[in-house]
């Protein structure tokens, strides 16, 4: 009879694991896209009347299609169990917290009027704090579990 190893239990790409993978590899990226293109279309029209509408939205959304292309990149890295894959991924949690902060100054840091960003931003500021917390219980996450512990066991991958 062999001896049950209780870390084998635990290794693999499986239940939480998978779903920050399937997040971060399809579904983070396709609502960071679908989000741009609505926003794109909602301020469409505004941008003769504000241009700053112009500029915050190509600064967001070089911003987001980075972001985006760097989930996709951690997400399969984890999926493939490849070396440095919680690295990648935590720098991808903490790119991602630090955008949401730095993504509630454009409105002003843009040039947007006041009487605008004081519109936008208390849906800007929820939206932040939802977002923030999201971010940082996946990387806690990735910081405590025994799966992942047990899965990327090299010490070069943590």
């Amino acid at each position: 009879m062999t001896p049950i190893n209780p870390v084998s239990h635990y290794q693999g790409v499986q239940g939480w694991l998978l779903l920050l993978c399937i997040n971060l590899s399809i579904l983070d990226p396709l609502a960071a896209f679908l989000n741009l293109a609505v926003t794109t279309h909602a301020t469409k029209p505004l941008f003769e009347q504000h241009p700053s509408f112009l500029r915050l939205l190509l600064i967001n959304g070089t911003c987001s299609i980075g972001l985006a292309v760097l989930s996709i990149y951690a997400g399969i890295s984890l999926w493939r169990v490849l070396p440095r894959a919680v690295i990648i991924a935590r720098k991808y949690l903490s790119l991602a917290v630090l955008y949401t902060i730095v993504s509630l100054f454009l409105p002003a840091l843009t040039g947007l009027p006041e009487n605008v960003r004081k519109e936008i931003g208390g849906a800007s500021l929820l939206n932040g704090v939802v977002t923030a917390a999201y971010l940082a219980i996946w990387y806690q996450y990735l910081k405590r579990s025994r799966r992942v512990a047990a899965t990327y066991a090299d010490p070069c991958s943590m």
